[in-house]
């Protein structure tokens, strides 16, 4: 009988995935995807601004910034390694801070990094979940519009 007890315990399940669940994960990812496009729109203006490099310039630079030798090849200027070394701090500076908001979120918003991976992983091989998942994303995205198009209505 204490065999059977202790084996039903391991058969328990882990409690379902709820819409709650869901909108939370949503929610996180939806701000996690602003502030990733957010760092292509700096960087964007970054280079658009700067009047001593073109995007392919920077591109070539970007290409070659961890090798001295192609810098040399492609006769990088001290300003352009600069300019790109700038840029790339700039990314990373967003980048971690984008890490800590994730972390904040699963932590606090969510609730345990537990139920954040489950529903990562879940969502990768139920068709059922990432479905019903896939809605709340589009109604949470749609929501976040509309605040957007609230908030420049009221400046």
């Amino acid at each position: 009988m204490l065999t059977l007890g202790s084996l039903n315990l391991f058969a328990q399940e882990e409690e379902p995935i709820t819409e709650e669940d869901l909108k939370k994960y949503a929610v996180t990812m939806d701000s996690i995807d602003a502030m990733k496009d957010n760092i292509k729109t700096v960087m964007g203006d970054m280079i658009k601004s700067n009047e001593n490099i073109t995007t392919k310039r920077y591109n070539e630079v970007t290409k070659a910034i961890n090798d001295e030798e192609k810098l040399k090849e492609i006769e990088a200027t001290e300003e352009e390694i600069a300019f790109v070394n700038s840029i790339i701090t700039t990314r990373d500076e967003m980048t971690a801070e984008i890490k800590s908001t994730l972390s904040t979120m699963v932590k606090e918003y969510i609730g345990s990094v537990k139920l954040y991976n489950r529903i990562k992983k879940e969502l990768k091989s139920d068709e059922e979940l990432k479905s019903q998942y896939d809605e709340i994303l589009a109604e949470v995205q749609a929501e976040g519009g509309d605040e957007e198009v609230e908030e420049s209505k009221g400046n």
